[in-house]
């Protein structure tokens, strides 16, 4: 089994060595399981050397992962921020997937990480805008490296986001940890500070071209895209030269 350690540094070594594949990203996780919880891991890390999750904090001051701010889309009713931890895990989620009903719970961070770590799967980690950790406030990003720290995943994590605040904290604080900036339809609007923060890039894949991925390699930076779950779609992607596609199911 891959090592937790190096697993990150065996991929890039693999894409650089040949014209393999793009590196598929499970998109929270899978579509096996209710986003985001256990089961969609555990699903995901079946098939996938790379798992992506949403971080947010609880009122607690615990990290947890869920992608909206609360839990009503999943059938719960809590606000993350104000919200104790105890009280988020009384909670139980459903979510129809494929004609299928998943039932799971909100995970931790911490929960999730020795999923990955288990599996000797590499994280993607999103960070989402919460207390401490948004482009007003980058307090908590010790915490959060911490937390990835103690884990033993730090060498095997990818740190994702849109707030540019809060990736120059971590190139800065962390330098030794990989980032890679989230971009939507206007990403080019951000290519000086690409440039400048010499930054990996996660993009909308219907805003990227052949030609923008052949600057971005030339610049020496790798192309994530996201999100594909159509075949056809990461065959052209593909052929383009990306580095990685975030999938829920591919």
């Amino acid at each position: 089994m891959k090592t937790a350690l190096s697993l990150l540094a065996l991929l890039f070594t693999l894409m650089t060595a040949s014209a393999a594949e793009p590196i598929k990203v499970g998109h929270r996780g899978s579509v096996w399981g209710v986003e985001n919880t256990r089961a969609a891991f555990a699903n995901g890390v079946k098939r996938y050397p790379l798992i992506e999750c949403d971080v947010r904090m609880t009122a607690d001051s615990v990290f947890v992962i869920s992608h909206d701010e609360n839990t009503e889309r999943l059938g719960g009713s809590k606000v993350i921020a104000e919200t104790p931890l105890a009280d988020l895990k009384a909670e139980r989620y459903t979510q129809t997937r494929g004609d299928i009903v998943y039932a799971g719970e909100i995970s931790t961070l911490a929960e999730y990480l020795q999923q990955c770590k288990d599996a000797g799967v590499g994280c993607v980690v999103e960070m989402k805008w919460t207390p401490g950790v948004n482009n007003n406030d980058t307090s908590m990003i010790p915490a959060l490296m911490a937390e990835i720290e103690k884990a033993g995943m730090t060498e095997n994590v990818i740190m994702l986001t849109s707030m540019k605040k809060c990736l120059e904290a971590i190139g800065e604080q962390f330098p030794h940890v990989k980032r890679q900036f989230l971009g939507g339809a206007k990403w080019k609007d951000s290519l000086d500070w690409i440039k400048q923060q010499n930054i990996d890039v996660d993009l909308i894949w219907n805003a990227v071209s052949a030609e923008d991925v052949a600057m971005l390699h030339d610049l020496g930076l790798k192309v994530n895209v996201w999100t594909i779950d159509s075949p056809e779609t990461a065959a052209a992607l593909t052929e383009m030269g990306v580095d990685f596609i975030t999938t829920n199911k591919l």
